[in-house]
C-alpha cells in the first residue's frame, strides 16, 4: 500500500510540472508592473480630421470614452492590432488618478507617451488649455 501511495504521488508531480512556454506563445502577453512616464497630449475622437471614431484598436470611441492612444514605439506595428489593445491602465498627473483603457496608437507620441480623450485629460492633467502633462502609467 505505502508502494502504491508513493508511485501515485510520483505520478502527480510529474503531471504538475509546468513547461516553459515558447517565444510565440508569449508573444500577447504584458508586463504588468512596470510604470511609464511621459507627456500627456489629448485628441478628440469626434473629429475625423483626428483620426475618427474607430480607434486602431476597433471600438468606436467618443470624446466622453475613457481610453487613450497609446505612443507608436509600444504599440509595435501600426498596421496591426497591438498586445496592448483593450488593456486597462491607471494613469496619474497633475490633477489625479484614473483608470481608462488602451484603444488607440498615437503615432506622433514618443515613448512612455500617451494621448487621452477629453474626459481622461481633464480626471488626469486638468484644464484642456493646459494642452500637455506629464504622468505616471501603469497597467493594471
Amino acid at each position: 500500500m505505502v508502494q502504491l501511495t508513493l508511485l501515485a504521488t510520483a505520478l502527480m508531480a510529474v503531471l504538475v510540472t509546468a513547461a516553459p512556454i515558447s517565444e510565440e506563445q508569449s508573444a500577447g502577453l504584458v508586463k504588468r508592473s512596470s510604470t511609464y512616464s511621459g507627456t500627456a497630449t489629448w485628441f478628440m475622437p469626434s473629429s475625423p480630421s483626428e483620426g475618427g471614431n474607430v480607434g486602431a484598436c476597433g471600438p468606436k470611441m467618443s470624446d466622453s470614452s475613457m481610453v487613450v492612444a497609446l505612443n507608436h514605439n509600444q504599440y509595435g506595428n501600426m498596421d496591426k492590432k497591438s498586445k496592448y489593445c483593450g488593456k486597462k491602465i491607471k494613469i496619474t498627473g497633475p490633477h489625479g488618478t484614473t483608470y481608462a483603457k488602451i484603444q488607440d496608437a498615437c503615432p506622433g507620441c514618443g515613448h512612455g507617451d500617451l494621448d487621452l480623450t477629453p474626459a481622461v485629460f481633464k480626471k488626469v492633467v486638468g484644464s484642456m488649455n493646459k494642452g500637455v502633462g506629464k504622468i505616471k502609467w501603469s497597467i493594471v
